[in-house]
């Protein structure tokens, strides 16, 4: 399954990424950006369509913060101290850590533990 997405914050230039390859969405100033291991691109649309969208398609997708959502199935690491996930053993690899909500963490990291 792909996700139609733009490199450029206007929209222009569509491109098709595989939805196995996303790690997380974010929202960022009304928009919506999602990270890959080596891209970010945009889509349109909200954060809830798009967690209802992948967890309909049966996709571990979950919303960690209000401006987040994970695919849980990526992560490698969690930091409970920061409460950040990571999708590489070795964070400083990739740079892209994912922001978990203190209240939520518990929830999520057992979701992820489930997950393995």
């Amino acid at each position: 399954m792909y996700l139609a997405v733009t490199k450029e914050k206007e929209g222009h230039g569509l491109e098709n990424i595989h939805i196995d390859d996303i790690l997380f969405l974010e929202t960022l100033q009304n928009r919506i950006l999602v990270h890959t291991t080596d891209s970010v691109y945009y889509v349109a649309n909200t954060l809830e369509r798009w967690r209802n969208a992948f967890q309909t398609m049966g996709r571990h997708f979950e919303l960690v913060d209000r401006s987040y959502i994970a695919n849980l199935s990526k992560v490698k690491r969690l930091d409970p101290k920061w409460s950040k996930l990571y999708f590489h053993d070795d964070p400083s690899i990739t740079g892209k850590p994912c922001n978990v909500a203190r209240s939520n963490y518990r929830i999520i990291a057992k979701k992820i533990k489930d997950l393995k």
